[in-house]
């Protein structure tokens, strides 16, 4: 399949499997977010398949009946495992006992969001850019969350999220950190 029928194609799966659902806060339908990350992405440079795919599909199993097998099938390996890793509900106790038995640090004493992260941190560069410009996004419009998951979205910027990208999204992590300025300055 051509790169351009399978962006298309990632697009589509985009639009059906998001089809109902609104961005939290909002009343945008959901799909408007992945293609934004694609869009940032793109603004950035950051223009090949793989990296629209990945963009496109970030939330498809997290937020729809969608599984990694029906992506890796219809996507391939390198797209179906990026979803993968970008998908918070995959973390389950096998990956657990998976990750625990290949690192030094005892995982089953983190929580699903820190084994997230640490499954994160060895991702490829291309997920963690796809990730960086996830929270771009999100971060260009925190008052439509919750007093505590905007203050959840500035902590792990601040703490994991803006270190990881430093090397290797320098300009992308001066985008998150403006939108983050600019948001709490709104705030005074």
């Amino acid at each position: 399949m051509s790169d351009r029928k399978l962006v298309k194609l990632a697009k589509d799966y985009c639009y059906n499997y998001h089809e109902g659902q609104l961005r939290k806060g909002t009343k945008l339908p959901y799909h408007t977010h992945p293609i934004a990350v694609a869009e940032i992405l793109d603004e950035f440079g950051y223009t090949d398949a793989t990296t629209k795919c990945i963009a496109l599909l970030h939330d498809v199993i997290e937020d729809s009946p969608v599984i990694t097998g029906e992506i890796k099938e219809k996507f391939g390996y390198e797209i179906a495992n990026g979803v993968y890793i970008l998908s918070k509900n995959t973390i389950n106790k096998e990956i657990i006992k998976q990750l625990d038995n290949s690192s030094q640090i005892d995982i089953k004493k983190l929580s699903p969001d820190q084994v997230y992260k640490f499954r994160l941190s060895f991702a490829r560069k291309k997920v963690k850019r796809i990730k960086i410009a996830d929270l771009i996004h999100n971060t260009r419009d925190l008052k439509s969350l919750s007093d505590r998951g905007i203050k959840k979205k500035l902590t792990n910027a601040k703490e994991f999220y803006i270190p990881l990208g430093k090397r290797i999204a320098p300009l992308m992590i001066k985008e998150l950190e403006k939108n983050i300025v600019k948001y709490k300055k709104q705030q005074i």
